[in-house]
């Protein structure tokens, strides 16, 4: 596993393969990169990965644990360890041949499992983020409509701002070249997801003195245990942005470190919002948790922090969508060589956020439909797919131990368990 460490960082001008190629030192391709375009530290990658991960799902975590009782403070663990451990293989996966680093999770893919499963896989990823940006604009629309209730703007609507919120997210996108572009959004949006487990927290702790019977808990409910386990494993999904943050890293061997550290404190974030919420809410938990704590100006404060977190965010998940689909059009806009190569990725960017703001706008139903399909698609894509492009690509290059393949199974078998369990819920709810 070590001896990939000295593969190529990439950079280079692309070949016909599709491979980023290089006879140089690892070293020096990583310095002519970012001399050619601008690249972000190791800070600014922790930043897009606690962005990017620590959504919405952190309000529904104490409800995790009513299903699944204290027992699921470990599943959180569990899961932090599977994310940790599947975006190190796939960062892998890219250097898997001597010399040459492949551009995409697509592109690994078609290494391991050909045409026809880099097809379905980029369906999957494509769906499944675009999906996610096209539920977090209807959320912040929902929400600004929310927080403006009682106001002169009441009368407006939430479609009205869930158009308002396309916009503002086209405008973002339309601006950012790179990755490294929305570094700011990064920092907001994490900045805002700390403000609310700050508040969920203070909140809970402080409404222990008004609890004169204590919720009853458990320890564990085994019943409940994969739904809960399955709730939570959502919760860490981003790994389908690590290739592109990866790449836009200055010392891109500084990428094992920052995911892990990142990784460890968004399962920290999580632990603390969890434990507080089951702690003092007991089986009584709702969820999202909020539902939960005492009304008043600090939940409006929370909802307007999970609503900036999710206009935040959605820039930073498009903008790596567009750059892959950029790549494979050759609108290589990223260079800024090319006012007409700029123009192309603006109308193309354009096109692709009128299409996501109408569906997200007439399409009944649209919240539904994509959770069913999310369901699916994230199950396969950031749990089963990495797993197997890393056995498939390594087998003939070294020696699996029985505990690592047993850990890989366990990870596909939390996969397919979470896959199962989605789609039961989301039709469910139909």
């Amino acid at each position: 596993m070590n001896s990939q460490q000295s593969l190529l960082t990439g950079g280079e001008p692309r070949g016909n393969s599709g491979y980023l190629t290089s006879s140089s030192p690892a070293d020096d391709v990583t310095e002519v990169a970012s001399v050619a375009q601008p690249k972000g530290s190791a800070t600014e990658t922790f930043f897009h990965i606690v962005c990017i991960t620590a959504g919405t799902g952190i309000l529904q975590l104490p409800y995790a644990l009513k299903q699944g009782g204290w027992v699921g403070a470990l599943y959180i663990i569990l899961a932090a360890a599977i994310s940790a451990y599947t975006g190190n293989i796939l960062i892998k996966c890219l250097y898997h041949k001597q010399g040459t680093r492949l551009r995409s999770y697509s592109e690994v893919v078609e290494a391991a499992f050909g045409r026809y499963g880099r097809a379905i896989a980029r369906v999957l990823k494509d769906f499944n983020l675009l999906g996610v940006a096209g539920i977090f604009i209807v959320l912040a629309g929902i929400n600004i409509n929310a927080l403006l209730s009682g106001t002169v703007a009441d009368s407006l609507g939430p479609q009205f701002w869930i158009a308002v919120s396309s916009v503002l997210v086209w405008l973002v996108i339309v601006m950012a070249r790179e990755i490294h572009d929305v570094f700011i959004l990064s920092v907001f949006g994490t900045l805002t997801t700390v403000a609310t487990v700050l508040i969920i927290v203070w909140l809970g702790i402080s409404d222990l003195e008004y609890i004169h019977v204590r919720p009853p808990t458990k320890l564990v409910d085994i019943g409940m245990a994969p739904m809960s386990l399955a709730s939570i494993c959502f919760s860490f999904g981003g790994n389908l942005n690590w290739p592109d943050l990866e790449a836009s890293m200055q010392s891109p061997k500084r990428w094992n470190r920052t995911l892990a550290l990142a990784t460890a404190f968004i399962a920290f974030i999580y632990l603390c919002v969890a434990l507080v919420g089951y702690g003092v809410y007991g089986d009584l938990v709702k969820s999202p948790v909020l539902l939960s704590l005492p009304p008043g100006i600090a939940i409006v404060v929370a909802n307007a922090m999970i609503t900036a977190h999710v206009l935040l965010a959605c820039p930073i998940i498009l903008t790596a969508v567009f750059i892959e689909a950029e790549n494979d059009l050759n609108i290589t806009s990223t260079t800024g060589s090319s006012t007409r190569e700029r123009l192309y990725s603006i109308l193309f960017r354009t096109a692709m956020m009128l299409v996501i703001a109408m569906t997200a706008l007439f399409v009944s139903d649209f919240s539904k439909i994509v959770t069913i399909l999310g369901a699916v698609a994230a199950s396969m894509v950031v749990f089963v797919i990495p797993v197997a492009c890393y056995v498939r690509l390594f087998q003939g290059q070294r020696e699996f131990s029985v505990l690592e393949y047993a850990w890989c199974t366990l990870i596909v078998g939390v996969g397919l368990m979470c896959l199962f369990i989605g789609t039961s819920q989301a039709l469910a709810k139909l």
